[in-house]
């Protein structure tokens, strides 16, 4: 028995000795498929490649190199019969060499011979890519199609392994002449590693990935290498069990190259095979060519740059640059055909939202036989959302596959004909994703870029294909035809397979953590795109998706939460979720669809000018599970109660959150005294009711009067919470709402004189906050230090939490260039005229400043809360400052201003500040919580000492001597810190949670009666 084991061992020494000598003969005299032997090491003629990080680890050193050889060699020895029966049977199959080399690229850019088993005839063209080849399965040999779907064609490089040209691990050798690939690995680094036989990109899809894609993923691979240690030698171990299963499965392996299209202009599918040997040539010219046979450029002869029908890729959103004019001046009349539609329905109810002056919408239902008749010539846009989805493939008969090409093609093609000889400028139709397949299986990736060929599975997405083409065909200079190839739409309502996910959510306790990456996009983010594309008036190709990619059991996990519901999301489950996407039939394909791959590749979704992706994925989950649980069987809407001492409070600084309550279809009742903006409220949809506050008076009559009405408007109203702004609003409403029963969130805009000013004011203040919010669900404040001065002062014991203030609306406050240099600065004050604002301190400083600089002006914009008019009125006739009366729209004023100054006293946090910097204006502002948070002092404006005349007038006069070229960039690095820190979409957000989470409660609480 020993010696059997030992001859055993000695024979496959022997035979491993062989196949050294012969594949080393076979490397001294290689010509490389007829390309003349290179030196290794040689760089590639016209290329500079770079090494990435020079500094590599030790793992990547000495203990990979050493892992590599040592494996290989142990490899060579076991495989050596293996090796001999496969020489034999490529030689009986097709008698001729029976290795194949081709020049590759390895460390550094340097050339090197690769070898493989012969898998192609012998008769077969060199030089030439597979996919160019008339009918390439005849050139495939019977035993080379076992070989290529199951990689062992690739065992050869065993051995390039073994002399040290490659590694286990890595990015997969480039040809010679992969100018793309190589390009795009050079972005990463990935060409400063050696070359593998596998590696992370390879795991990750392989052929299935776009070029782009796949020298991403070789870069993460280059970063975890570079980490070295046992991390890097995990990520190694990683990659290569993976690719065992997916050897085994014959994953990821397609005829034709990285990303490559058959010679149909089709996506290859399931079971299709895919080889880099022996017949590829230049990639990269044999893509044009692939996509030009697709569909040749109207009056062009030559391979061009073109996308699946014909029209130039020039013509995709992503190449454009939107201007868009959101004003009232740009109306639009909207014709939505199709009644009933989930996404004509959300699109209306967003316009009139967010641009209810913008858009007039009428909605056309086309199961009326006659909506032929109808008159489209009064329309600006005709928006097509009629068709059938959902389609149940497997199960469909004729008669009804035939209906779906009646609607989805015949009736889209026929809407825009008509749209058209109207005189209609913009037609916009919804096409899918769908068009591009199924995803693909679990395991694998597909990233759709501008160079992928729709390729439907199936009669729905080829129905939405052809009317994609037909619609497409009828544009031209006069008539705009925008199509959006949407990926999986979601939200309040909808339909597919967004509801699927929130029951499992809500049911399971455990839930696979896969790793898997989708396109979707939240019906308010596309409704906001289709707003933005029709006040455009453009047409073209688009691809609308979130702002990140989605994974599956993130989103589940997010849906559970927010409902309330725990849930497991583990690992441990994979190999479950692995094993039933081997299983063919009905299991395989529900895995698939659930953890399969389906992404649009970014740069198709993103849009110079046209900020659309407003809503994150975590924010959407949210506001749609919310909703659905407030609302569903609930006809009667919930109320929402908003206090403030004046309506400027809430149209200036909390509009928005007042439009995001309405369109959730909450009623909001509005309590303030009357101003110049109750009617602006009102035409926003919400309830007013007057109520006379004396913001600064202390008679205790008239604050009874103030907690009576509150009293009587809550009992009245029943809503399911109260928001309070400023002091009164926040004890009185906070009271009253407690009695009530009502839950109620209050925000702590500013202290103020009287709290900071010490005595028994101060005490009793405090005491009146006390009873205020005690209770309160949250308390909103807009700075750390006003909210550690109440939590030390014992004022409340409720949760809290510090916001960006107000925030600010950076549509509205957009960024303006800096005014043009000049000797004449100009600089604003804006807000209240009082003594807390620091008035008598600007007097001072602007008489002192004019004196020195008399080309200085200064401008006091507001209204006078004090008894300041006399004193601005003098200094005013004195030729001191320029005073203007309070502005519905300050953005004017801003936009002329080379500064703001703020020298006030005390603030929660001011909005002229924020508002200011949106704007791109330096600010001059107090050093004090509330102004201090609002820039970054040198940079994005200077600081003062509060209540100090001389400091302002220093402070003034240091920024009057900077150069406007510094000056300019302050307002720049103003604008930018605003961007990143207060934008007011993030104070919305705090409210909506709250809100939303007590609406649930409540509706639980009303079903539990």
């Amino acid at each position: 028995m020993e010696k059997s084991k030992k001859r055993a061992i000695l024979a496959s020494a022997g035979l491993a000795a062989c196949c050294y000598a012969v594949l080393n003969y076979i490397r001294k005299k290689a010509k490389g498929g007829g390309a003349e032997k290179k030196p290794r090491g040689q760089k590639a003629e016209g290329r500079l490649i770079s090494g990435g990080d020079k500094k590599e680890s030790a793992y990547e050193k000495s203990v990979k190199p050493a892992l590599d050889k040592a494996l290989a060699f142990v490899g060579l020895l076991i495989l050596a019969p293996l090796y001999a029966g496969i020489s034999a049977a490529v030689f009986v199959d097709d008698p001729g060499p029976v290795l194949f080399t081709q020049e590759r690229i390895g460390k550094g850019g340097g050339r090197f011979y690769l070898h493989k088993f012969r898998s192609m005839k012998v008769k077969t063209p060199h030089d030439v890519p597979t996919h160019q080849l008339k009918d390439p399965e005849q050139y495939i040999t019977r035993v080379g199609k076992f070989l290529r779907k199951y990689s062992l064609d690739e065992l050869p490089q065993v051995w390039d392994i073994l002399i040290g040209n490659m590694s286990i691990i890595g990015p997969r050798p480039a040809l010679w002449n992969q100018d793309d690939l190589i390009a795009e690995r050079d972005k990463y680094g990935a060409n400063g590693v050696k070359p593998g036989l596998t590696g992370w990109a390879q795991v990750n899809g392989r052929d299935e990935l776009e070029i782009a894609e796949k020298a991403r993923l070789d870069g993460e691979y280059v970063k975890q290498l570079r980490q070295g240690g046992i991390k890097a030698l995990l990520f190694d171990m990683r990659c290569f069990f993976r690719t065992v299963f997916a050897v085994l499965g014959s994953r990821g392996v397609i005829e034709g190259g990285t990303g490559e299209l058959d010679r149909k202009g089709r996506r290859p599918q399931k079971g299709g095979v895919k080889k880099d040997g022996e017949a590829e040539g230049n990639q990269r010219n044999s893509r044009v060519e692939a996509r030009w046979q697709a569909g040749k450029v109207k009056g062009t002869d030559k391979p061009g740059t073109v996308d699946e029908s014909g029209a130039g890729f020039e013509d995709y959103g992503c190449r454009k640059h939107f201007v868009i004019d959101t004003s009232e001046r740009n109306k639009k009349k909207v014709l939505v055909t199709g009644a009933g539609s989930y996404v004509g329905e959300s699109f209306e109810k967003w316009a009139k939202k967010r641009y209810s002056g913008n858009f007039k919408i009428d909605t056309l239902d086309m199961r009326d036989p006659f909506w032929k008749e109808k008159d489209f010539s009064s329309y600006d846009a005709v928006f097509h959302v009629a068709g059938i989805a959902h389609a149940d493939v497997g199960g469909a008969t004729e008669e009804e596959k035939k209906r779906y090409y009646e609607v989805n093609t015949g009736l889209a093609i026929e809407t825009a004909e008509k749209a058209k000889a109207d005189g209609v400028k913009q037609f916009v139709f919804m096409s899918s994703m769908i068009i591009y397949g199924d995803s693909v299986p679990y395991g694998r990736e597909k990233v759709i870029d501008e160079h992928t060929v729709p390729a439907p599975s199936n009669f729905y997405g080829d129905s939405k294909w052809q009317a994609d083409k037909g619609v497409r065909a009828l544009a031209d200079g006069a008539f705009h035809v925008a199509v959006l190839r949407a990926p999986m739409v979601y939200g309040r309502g909808s339909k597919g397979n967004y509801p699927v996910l929130v029951k499992l959510a809500k049911k399971l306790p455990v839930f696979p953590d896969v790793e898997n990456r989708r396109s979707m996009l939240y019906i308010d983010n596309l409704c906001e795109f289709l707003c933005k594309l029709m006040l455009s008036g453009e047409g073209g190709t688009y691809f609308p998706q979130n702002g990140e990619y989605t994974k599956t059991s993130e989103m589940v996990k997010e849906i559970a939460e927010v409902a309330g519901k725990k849930i497991w999301v583990t690992k441990l489950m994979n190999p479950a979720v692995w094993i039933g996407s081997h299983i063919s039939g009905k299991i395989s394909r529900l895995v698939d669809k659930a953890f399969g791959n389906n992404i649009y590749s970014w740069r198709l979704s993103q849009y110079e000018g046209m900020d659309y992706q407003l809503i994150s994925l975590g924010d959407s989950v949210e506001r749609a599970s919310y909703e659905s649980r407030a609302f569903k069987g609930n006809e009667k809407k919930q109320s929402v109660l908003i206090l403030v001492n004046h309506d400027v409070v809430i149209y200036n600084f909390r509009r928005e959150l007042v439009e995001e309550l309405l369109a959730d279809e909450y009623e909001v009742h509005i309590s303030s005294p009357k101003g110049e903006h109750t009617q602006d409220l009102i035409a926003l949809g919400a309830h007013f009711h007057e109520i006379k506050i004396d913001r600064h008076g202390m008679n205790p009559i008239d604050d009874l009067h103030i907690f009576i009405e509150y009293r009587r408007l809550i009992e009245a109203i029943s809503p399911v919470v109260v928001l309070a702004y400023t002091i009164k609003p926040n004890v009185y409403g906070g009271i009253a709402a407690r009695m009530k029963h009502i839950p109620f969130i209050a925000n702590i805009t500013g202290l103020g004189t009287t709290v900071n000013g010490g005595g028994i004011k101060e005490a009793l203040v405090l005491l009146l906050y006390r009873f205020g919010l005690y209770g309160a669900k949250k308390v909103f404040f807009q700075n750390e230090e006003n909210k550690n001065y109440m939590l030390e002062k014992h004022v409340i014991s409720c949760p809290c939490k510090v916001i960006p203030g107000s925030g600010v609306n950076l549509e509205t406050h957009s960024f303006e260039p800096y005014p043009e240099e000049t000797d004449k600065l100009i600089f604003s004050t804006i807000g209240r005229i009082m003594g807390d604002k620091g008035t008598d301190e600007l007097l001072f400083a602007a008489e002192r400043i004019k004196k020195k600089y008399p080309l200085t002006i200064f401008r006091l914009i507001g209204f006078f809360d004090d008894d300041y008019e006399t004193k601005v009125k003098k200094a005013e006739r004195g030729g001191i400052i320029e005073y203007i009366e309070q502005q519905r729209d300050i953005h004017p004023w801003m936009r002329d201003s080379h500064a703001i100054i703020h020298p006030s006293y005390h603030e929660g946090m001011s909005n002229v500040l924020l508002e200011a910097a949106a704007t791109g204006r330096p600010v001059l502002a107090s050093d004090i919580p509330g102004c201090r948070e609002a820039f970054d002092e040198g940079i994005s404006g200077l600081g003062v000492r509060p209540r100090d005349s001389i400091a302002l007038e220093r402070t003034i006069e240091k920024f009057i001597q900077l150069s406007y070229k510094e000056k300019a960039a302050m307002g720049m690095a103003g604008r930018k810190k605003v961007e990143q820190e207060f934008n007011r979409d993030i104070v919305v957000k705090n409210y909506l949670y709250e809100i939303r989470k007590l609406s649930v409660e409540n509706k639980e609480k009303i079903c539990a009666e």
